[in-house]
This record gives C-alpha cells, structure tokens and sequence, in this order.
C-alpha cells in the first residue's frame, strides 16, 4: 500500500536523565510529527510512505529531511521556502512529576505560513490514502486551506481519508474557538477513518450521553453517533489507564475492543502514533477486527519503549509480541 501524509514538521529539543531546562546546558534534538511519526511506523511493516510539508530553506531544513529519509519515508514532495520551523521543549517527568511540553515558533514556522499555491497535487498519484492530522487545523486559516485542498483531491481521485481528531485547545485563538467544532465536522464528513475519543465526542462535538451508564456504553453510544452523523466508515482510539492501555474501534456499528495491555513507558511521545501506524496497516490490510484492534495496540505499546518519537518497531516484533509476550531476549 502507498500512503501519503500531508503535515507538520517539528524540532523536539529534551533535557537528557529527566533533567528539567534549568539543570542543562546541553539538548538533544529530533525531528518529528504526526505525519512523520504514522509513516515510520508504517514502512517498518513494509508500507511505501510518502511526506509533503513545507520545510525552511536552509541547513535545518535540508537536516529535517535527511532524517525523514533516514525514516524510510518518501520525501520527494517536500517544497522549500522561509526560514524557521517549530520547536518544542520535552523536559520529561518520572515518578510524580508529570512530563513538560513547551511550544515556540510553531505558526511562524514554514509550514505555518505555507500557501496552497506551495503545493503540487500530483503528489497524490498513485497513492492508496492519504493521512491527516487535526494539528493542521488548528495552525491557521492558510493551512486550513490546504488540509481541505488536499482531502477533497484525495476524495476526487479515490483515496482513503485518515484523519486524526489530535484536538489541542491552546492551539486555537479566542476568536477562532466558536468555529471550531464546525471546521472539524467538514472535515470528519470527509473523512473514512478517524481516530476520536471520548473527549473529541463531548467535549469538541458537544455531543451528550447519558453519564450513569457504564464508561464503555458511553464510548459505544457516542462512536455510533459520530459514525452516523458524519458517515465515518471507522473510529479508532485508545483507553490510558495509569499503566495500561486497551484498543478500540467502532465499525459496521460494533465496538471491538483488545486486550489490556501493560505499559513501560520509556519515550512517551509517539505511542498514540504508532497505535495509529498499526490501525492503518491492518484496516488497509483488511485483518478481521479482533486481530487488528490488537495489532494495533500492541504497536502503540512496543512504540512506547523506543526512544524518539517515531516508531520504528517492526511488523515482526508485534506478531511476535501478540504470539508469546514478553520476553527477555531474542538470539
């Protein structure tokens, strides 16, 4: 399968030893991004991935795609222009101590400026779906602009939709807030596939459930509603307990849900994403529900003991995880 994903580029700068900034003199940095983060995930289970973004046109952007290559992703499509790219501070929690996130630059940056006019459809040739992340949403109108382009021309020519809720509150300016669950339904009226939660139902979509029944019976009733209402084909998501983590997805009106799964979390960042990498690969590879939702869980929890943010866990490693379990050593 080809799949294309139109995102954000960003610089992850983090502290090393769960050291806060104050401690440091020193940062190690990546690159990351939804986008990128789905498509590592999926060309180590033998995916042809591609990537189109607007990176800045200079050494840090010619260094973002070099690692994008390193990935196995497909950046052919990258178009250059401007100067800076986003960065976020990781200063990451133990024990106690929740984890850090600090944004700089991010609707500044390239892509944030970018224009429809940067971008080339012709990407979308050949392709089997094309992915996109809310955060695009939220950037400005400009890249909004894009992001609706892009799946409209998707929908045109044939391709699976993916969408991914990913709704950040502080991303959104005061005077675009009352606009944003409308901006969000177009899109998931788009959209094939989205991954949602409890949160983006109530709390984005204002949808209301009945908060005495049992926490899975609200989930069921709220996905149902969302499908119907805007004619997803598949909701995919994922439940957190403190240290354990359980799969859904909603399709053909049944919730099916995996097994709890236990998590050691080395590098949080990025565990959502390859849950998602694993619920494409196996939705697109048409696995019977029951093995996909586990697939894809099992995905997200191996990428949670990775360092980075892009999940390069393989094909073989989740089978096998799902076959045996844990185990100490391969040799």
């Amino acid at each position: 399968m080809k799949i294309l994903a139109f995102g954000e580029v960003m610089m992850r700068m983090m502290p090393s030893d769960y050291k806060t900034l104050t401690q440091v003199n020193e940062l190690e940095f990546l690159f990351t991004g939804t986008g990128i983060n789905i498509l590592s995930g999926l060309y180590q289970m033998g995916e042809q991935v591609s990537f189109v973004t607007k990176l800045p046109d200079n050494a840090i952007g010619k260094a973002a795609s070099a690692n994008i290559r390193k990935l196995g992703i497909d950046d052919r499509h990258i178009v250059y222009g401007g100067y800076h790219m986003g960065i976020y501070f990781l200063e990451k929690g133990i024990g106690n101590r929740a984890s850090q996130v600090t944004y700089l630059n991010r609707k500044d940056s390239s892509f944030g400026q970018s224009q429809l006019s940067d971008y080339d459809f012709s990407c979308l040739d050949g392709q089997d779906a094309l992915h996109i992340c809310g955060i695009s949403l939220a950037m400005n109108e400009n890249v909004r602009e894009v992001a609706f382009a892009f799946v409209k021309e998707a929908k045109q020519r044939g391709l699976k939709v993916i969408f991914d809720c990913n709704f950040r509150p502080s991303l959104w300016s005061d005077d675009e807030r009352p606009y944003v669950k409308t901006i969000y339904e177009d899109m998931l009226n788009l959209a094939d596939i989205v991954f949602a939660g409890y949160k983006d139902a109530t709390l984005l979509l204002e949808m209301t459930v009945d908060n005495t029944l049992p926490f899975k019976q609200q989930l069921e009733y709220l996905l149902k509603q969302m499908c119907q209402q805007y004619h997803i084909e598949t909701i995919f998501g994922t439940i957190r307990n403190e240290d354990s983590i359980t799969g859904y997805m909603m399709n053909c009106g049944q919730l099916v849900k995996s097994k709890e799964y236990v998590l050691t979390v080395y590098d949080r960042v990025g565990g959502g994403d390859g849950f998602a990498a694993g619920a494409i690969y196996g939705y697109l590879h048409q696995m019977n529900p029951n093995d996909l939702i586990n697939y894809a869980t099992v995905s997200g929890v191996l990428a949670h003991t990775t360092y980075g943010d892009s999940p390069i866990v393989t094909k073989e490693q989740i089978n096998d995880f799902i076959k045996y379990g844990k185990e100490d050593i391969k040799r």
